[in-house]
Parts: C-alpha cells; sequence; structure tokens
C-alpha cells in the first residue's frame, strides 16, 4: 500500500542516510516517525524505522558499556557445520528441552518463565554432517520495538541460516504463531516465499539510477521508479531486482534491509489431550509450503525427523572432492546449495580454480554414466563426487 509521504518527511529521511553521527541519526529518524502519517499504508515502514532507532540505541550503549570497560552482552553466536538454524519461540515452550534432547549441549531446562537469558549453541547430527542449533532467550510482542532484548534476539535471527519457530500445542499455537511472524516482519524478516525481491544500493558517485537483475516490474515502469528515488534524493543508485517486484516494495527497501529466511515449524507436546484437533487448526494456519512437525520433547517422540527436515529447509546438497591420484574422494563433503554448478563448486574450493579450469569428471546422480566429463555449468546433485581437471 503507497505510504503517501510528505515532501517534509521524504528531506528528512534524506537527512537520516547522509547522517554518520549515532546520536544525531536517532535524533533525525524521531524527527522523521513525527512527521510520518499514520495509516495501514506506513505500518511496516513506521515498525521498520522504530526497531533501528532502538537498535541504534542498544548499539550506542554498548559502545558506552566497552568505554566504560564494562564490555556488554552480544547474541552472536560463530557459525558452525552446515548451517545455522536459530530456535524462536515464546517462553516454556520447550526450546531448552528440545536443544538438550538433540545436541551436545545442556542448557538449563526449567519450568519457569524467561530462564534462558543468552543464546545456547549446540550441534545436531545429520548422517555425516552437522548443524548448529542455537537456542534464542523467549521472544515476546514487542520485541522488534525493544521488549526482553527483542532486537539482538532478532538480529541474531537475521544472522542465521534459517529459523526454527517453536509453539506450544497446549496455549494456542496459532496465535503463538502469528506473534512471531509478525515480530520477525516488523524486523525486516521474512519466512514466506516472496514474489520479488528488491536491493537498493545508494552510491556517492556513479552514472545514476541502474536496474539489474533477472526480475520485473509489474505496476509500474522504469521511469515511475526513477521519479520515486529522486522524490528521496537519491540520484545515483544501484536497484538489484528478482522476481516480481512493485513500486511498493521498492520504497519498502529504502527503510528496511528485508532478509527472507527458511522456517520450519515444530510444534511441541503432541502427546497432550485434544493435540489432533490443535494440529489440524495449526496446519490450516500456515500459507504455502512451511513444513509442520509435531513432536513431544517430554516423551522424545518426533525427533528423528528434525535433521532430514533441516536439511530440506536448507535448500543444499553435499559434494565430494577427489583428485586424480586418490582413489576414494575426501570424507568431509563441501555444503553447497541446492542449483550449484561446477564452477561455483570450483570457486568454493578456491577462487582461482575456475581460471584454469577445463573440465569436470563426475560420479553420483546427476552423472549419465560413471566419471562422465562436464563443463562449467553442469548442475550438481547431493552426493556426487567432483574430480578437476
Amino acid at each position: 500500500m503507497t505510504t503517501n509521504l510528505s515532501p517534509q518527511a521524504k528531506d528528512k529521511w534524506a537527512e537520516v542516510v547522509a547522517c554518520r553521527s549515532t546520536p544525531e541519526k536517532i535524533k533525525l529518524m524521531r524527527e522523521f516517525v513525527a512527521l510520518c502519517p499514520k495509516h495501514k499504508g506506513t505500518s511496516r515502514l513506521l515498525a521498520n524505522v522504530k526497531q533501528r532507532i532502538v537498535a541504534l540505541e542498544q548499539e550506542l550503549e554498548k559502545t558506552k558499556a566497552r568505554r566504560r570497560g564494562g564490555g556488554g552482552r552480544s547474541f552472536l553466536i560463530p557459525k558452525e557445520g552446515a548451517g545455522q538454524i536459530v530456535i524462536l519461540g515464546p517462553t516454556n515452550v520447550g526450546k531448552s528441552n528440545l536443544v538438550s534432547s538433540i545436541t551436545n549441549a545442556k542448557p538449563e531446562v526449567s519450568s519457569f518463565p524467561f530462564t534462558t537469558r543468552n543464546p545456547v549453541p549446540g550441534m545436531v547430527q545429520y548422517q555425516n554432517i552437522q548443524f548448529q542449533l542455537v537456542e534464542a532467550p523467549a521472544l515476546v510482542e514487542g520485541a522488534a520495538e525493544g521488549q526482553k532484548d527483542g532486537p539482538r534476539i532478532l538480529d541474531l535471527a537475521r544472522n542465521s541460516d534459517g529459523l526454527i519457530l517453536m509453539v506450544d500445542l497446549t496455549q494456542n499455537p496459532v496465535e503463538q504463531l502469528e506473534m512471531l511472524k509478525s515480530e520477525l516482519e516488523k524486523a525486516g524478516i521474512l519466512i514466506e516465499d516472496l514474489e520479488g525481491h528488491v536491493e537498493v544500493q545508494r552510491r556517492s558517485v556513479g552514472s545514476g539510477l541502474q536496474v539489474v537483475g533477472t526480475g520485473i516490474f509489474v505496476d509500474c515502469t522504469l521511469e515511475d521508479v526513477k521519479n520515486m528515488l529522486l522524490s528521496y534524493k537519491i540520484r545515483s543508485a544501484l536497484i538489484k531486482v528478482r522476481g516480481k517486484v512493485k513500486l511498493d516494495d521498492i520504497e519498502d527497501a529504502l527503510f528496511s534491509n528485508p532478509a527472507n529466511k527458511p522456517a520450519l515449524i515444530i510444534a511441541n507436546k503432541s502427546d497432550a489431550v485434544g493435540s489432533i484437533e490443535v494440529i489440524h487448526r495449526l496446519s490450516k494456519a500456515v500459507k504455502g509450503n512451511m513444513p509442520v512437525l509435531t513432536i513431544s520433547c517430554e516423551k522424545k517422540q518426533g525427533l528423528e525427523g528434525i535433521g532430514e527436515n533441516l536439511f530440506q529447509m536448507l535448500k543444499i546438497i553435499r559434494v565430494y572432492c577427489k583428485t586424480p591420484s586418490e582413489k576414494r574422494p575426501s570424507e568431509k563433503p563441501l555444503i553447497m546449495k541446492k542449483g550449484a554448478t561446477v564452477i561455483q563448486v570450483a570457486q568454493e574450493i578456491y577462487h582461482g580454480l575456475y581460471k584454469n579450469f577445463k573440465y569436470a569428471r563426475i560420479w553420483g546422480v546427476s552423472a549419465k554414466y560413471p566419471g562422465e566429463k562436464v563443463g562449467p555449468e553442469h548442475e550438481m546433485k547431493d552426493g556426487d563426487i567432483i574430480q578437476f581437471i
């Protein structure tokens, strides 16, 4: 929906973008919020700006704490394994119980609310690879606007490779799921497949406004896009477009950096009385093809399917490398995205490898016969063995 911002509000946002001082940027953002009209068309925009204000304020406090020698808390968890998956959920849905049941971590499991105060990482095994699960502190309504360490939790989610949204089948799971999705969306983290995606990269110098990518504009022309960006005093920018993009999507991209994360919904306490009917209601409320896995941490039921679901959710493949002098391929696979080509695997191994690339030999699902000779655009499949020549 169109935001219909006034010229004064657009000018104020141009000041925000140009500002380099964090305290001054916060002040200008607050002035922008005051100038911004309040209606349905600006609700997501305002939520994004308010979330950024809270994040900047907390970053400012952390900087002050470091200068005082306090250091400040950090929720950043270094990534390990084939992918980092952050577990989000309200308090007391069983996140700690899940992590302690399927990983090597030993978080404190308690019936008291908000027991987990810092992220807890653990590794879960799936066949010959591992995924890193990170239990986040409980997410509450208002998290995107600063409640209960919300911005830090949401930053943890944004930095992840995927998400588990965990709900309790005995505590209105549909309402819990909607709250989680709402807070994620306010923070610019989307978990449902989008028709299109756009990124606007401002340039201090350059050749005007340049559009790249395979996407298309569905409700506007290139001239409409240029006029809208010029109204925000953006005269030089690279606009990356994928899929079907609307003019509103481009305007939204000026105020947030939306991230799309694959997600798995885990519904705990499937052993509870009446859970079958509740599971049915939850499944009906889930849009698209997002998987819903029902488990019982207490009874250790349904846990064996988590690894396979994470593997499918992340849309990854395992590729094994082999040199001409070796009889067997490496035991440790390269983790690549589905659709990865031979040349992308070469770049992953060593960036300069593709420069001297002649051809590769392939064994596995994607090969027509063992040791097939293929070129750089050959698409790899899970379990393939590759030898570069």
